[in-house]
């Protein structure tokens, strides 16, 4: 293989490096010096798929391009061309402190299939007639429509991870709106059966919808373009790149358990495939991390069937070559300070 990119999506680290549970050293490769994602890693993507326009595109109107591709029912021709915004509406857990509210480690949360077609429905029964509506996405939680609240500046809740929520809050023009909005979404859970059947069983309850990634709608709708793509393959549950994969006709497969599962692959034992791998950090501990995604790879190095190495996260991009293993000058460090060094 000519190339392997891993993405960690969620990975912002703020200070020391983390390290191994059972305090072993993680694998160390000679990583180049990290350089910035100019637009973070979705606009690194966006560009190595060969869709330099999406890079300007908010978030959740490229998850909502690629839902409305697979909607049964075509919007009438007087609306061809109209593009309403859309926003990402995270469900999120929240703790709240004597002074502030903080977003704890577990605060992003996934709903099964059946709960969140259970709880579009019973927003669409209190909001529907604001015309308002979610659309289950996948991980990523919904896709509002229906709202206008051009110029909002939003973070995504993967910064928010062990944050105080204060100074993240919606700011810029059209701010009111999406705070308005989550306050009454807050009042109305308080009594939503779906939420109080989690709580009764041990799940964290959802605080409230975090509602992120839009405010500039694209002025024509999005459309699949094949452009010259980086990757002839994607691998990731993450609902953007998979909507960027369907909008830039790249295939996509699921994520796998470990990089051995994707190396090990027959049909991608070729010397010219380049594949990018997006795959998040939340829940998964440091040494497992080591043991699935990065030894693997460096083997693959160490013995030839693998080109080049490189990781994405933090807002940096840092590769290994193969023949980095002879540069004994280089210092050797971990994944983690690789990806740490400069900051973010």
């Amino acid at each position: 293989m000519r190339e392997l990119v891993l993405v960690l999506p969620d990975l912002f680290l703020r200070g020391a490096a983390p390290t191994s549970s059972a305090g072993a050293s993680l694998t160390a490769l000679r990583f180049a010096a990290p350089r910035l994602m100019r637009g973070g890693w979705r606009g690194t993507v966006a560009r190595g798929v060969g869709r330099d326009d999406l890079t300007l595109i908010d978030e959740a109107s490229v998850i909502d391009a690629a839902l409305r591709l697979d909607e049964l029912h075509d919007d009438d021709g007087d609306h061809e061309n109209h593009v309403v915004d859309a926003w990402i509406a995270t469900p999120v857990h929240l703790m709240a402190g004597l002074k502030t509210v903080h977003f704890p480690a577990n605060g992003v949360l996934r709903l099964s299939k059946d709960e969140a077609n259970e709880f579009a429905a019973a927003f669409a029964t209190t909001f529907g007639a604001e015309g308002l509506a979610l659309c289950p996405a996948g991980a990523a939680g919904f896709v509002l429509r229906g709202l206008e609240a051009v110029g909002a500046l939003t973070v995504e809740p993967a910064r928010l991870i062990g944050e105080s929520l204060e100074t993240h809050l919606p700011s810029g023009a059209g701010s009111a709106e999406l705070r308005a909005l989550a306050s009454e979404i807050e009042m109305w859970l308080h009594a939503l059966p779906l939420n109080r059947r989690r709580e009764v069983r041990g799940d964290p309850g959802i605080s409230s919808l975090w509602l992120w990634g839009g405010g500039q709608p694209p002025r024509d709708r999005l459309s699949p373009t094949r452009g010259a793509s980086r990757w002839s393959r994607i691998v990731t549950d993450d609902v953007w790149a998979r909507a960027l994969g369907r909008l830039s006709s790249v295939p996509v497969s699921p994520l796998t358990k470990s990089i051995d599962d994707i190396i090990g692959d027959a049909s991608i034992d070729s010397g010219d495939e380049s594949l990018l791998v997006i795959a998040p950090m939340s829940g998964v501990d440091a040494e497992y991390f080591d043991q699935a995604w990065i030894a693997p790879a460096a083997r693959a190095l160490r013995e030839g069937r693998l080109g080049r190495f490189t990781v994405a996260a933090n807002d940096r991009w840092t590769s290994v070559d193969s023949g980095d293993r002879y540069r004994i000058w280089r210092p050797k460090r971990t994944v983690f300070t690789a990806v740490a060094d400069g900051g973010a």
